[in-house]
């Protein structure tokens, strides 16, 4: 049984909530990206990993309602700037879908090298596409989240993400992972179609898809907002205290 989720400030553990250590950590070719760790402790605490989609940075809306949401229930986070995004370096001439994977992996070796084991991942939309590729090649994560993930019609036409769109890298990614998988989707999603969420859960194995209603690729309307976030807060809190 999944215990009280908080999703309000609450007085208990307060302290730790409003703990954040802003950070520096390097990708594989020494591109130093920007972080901030919340919720830091002495005793490890679980962890998950927040993605950002593409021309956003880790102050996302979504990054930052999921964080307030986890810290709450004693979840640590460690929300990052992409290359090329943000405060990270790097050039956005650069930018590809490898980089973005060598990023996250980046992070998983960040986390585990400070001590942290039980770790997990969000994805938003062309960070969920990234995560995806970056499950397929580790076995440090313990379960996956993805929010709309893909790649938009603006950029699967663009020269450096082309190749991985046309071959649907991410689909023949996902077909190795076997970590429990969320996937939230909008029926009303123009920008990445419904069709390739439902493709996609298809391919992972221990997953699970939730179609909202009427919602956008922004999850524009509060209400769809909300949803998609209390849908990943439920799904992640369950996997940690039930791993």
């Amino acid at each position: 049984m999944i215990k009280q989720i908080i999703f309000e400030n609450q007085s208990k553990h307060k302290k730790d909530e409003n703990m954040e250590n802003k950070l520096q950590f390097k990708d594989s070719n020494w591109v130093k990206l920007s972080g901030v760790l919340s919720n830091p402790s002495e005793v490890k605490l679980p962890i998950v990993i927040l993605c950002h989609g593409l021309n956003s940075d880790k102050e996302s809306s979504t990054n930052t309602a999921l964080n307030k949401v986890l810290t709450q229930n004693r979840i640590a986070t460690l929300r990052f700037d992409f290359f090329a995004h943000g405060e990270s370096d790097g050039d956005i001439d650069d930018r590809t879908v490898a980089e973005f994977v060598d990023d996250i992996l980046s992070a998983i070796s960040y986390l585990k090298s400070n001590g942290y084991k039980d770790i997990g991942i969000v994805g938003s939309s062309f960070g969920g596409l990234a995560a995806v590729i970056a499950a397929s090649k580790t076995k440090d994560l313990k379960f996956m989240a993805l929010k709309s993930p893909g790649m938009g019609k603006t950029s699967r036409t663009m020269t450096n993400y082309k190749t991985d769109f046309e071959t649907k890298s991410w689909f023949e990614a996902a077909k190795t992972i076997n970590v429990p998988t969320l996937i939230v989707h909008g029926k009303a999603d123009v920008d990445v179609e419904i069709e390739l969420g439902y493709e996609l859960a298809k391919n992972i194995k221990n997953s699970k898809i939730e179609i909202i209603e009427g919602a956008d690729h922004r999850y524009t309307k509060k209400e769809d907002f909300n949803k998609a976030i209390e849908l990943i807060s439920h799904f992640i809190i369950k996997n940690v205290q039930n791993p």
